[in-house]
């Protein structure tokens, strides 16, 4: 009975040792899943922001190139604008001083 007894310790002890390991493997196995699930969500989150960066850059310089067409059409004209006061004044200059050189003599 005694031996029994002592031979049930010990195969509770040899299972309770196998369930320790088996929890410590277990733990390893969570907490090693637990740190490759971190490291994918924080790579696809890393890519995600830098996918929105890029978009939200292309749209700014796009943005930008628009800005830059519109002043450049709005610059040439009032280039052609100027030209016409140009040429209207030299016009009106022309002619005052033709009636100058008219008029004096």
């Amino acid at each position: 009975m005694a031996s029994e007894t002592v031979q049930a310790v010990r195969q509770a002890e040899l299972k309770a040792a196998q369930t320790e390991k088996e929890a410590v493997q277990k733990k390893e196995k969570i907490l090693s899943e637990a740190q490759q699930n971190a490291k994918e969500l924080i790579s696809s989150m890393t890519k995600d922001a830098l996918e929105k960066a890029e978009k939200e850059l292309a749209a700014t310089n796009q943005q930008g190139e628009k800005l830059i067409e519109a002043a450049i059409a709005k610059a040439q004209n009032e280039v052609i604008i100027m030209k016409e006061m140009v040429k209207s004044k030299e016009d009106a200059a022309k002619r005052l001083v033709l009636s100058c050189v008219i008029y004096d003599k």
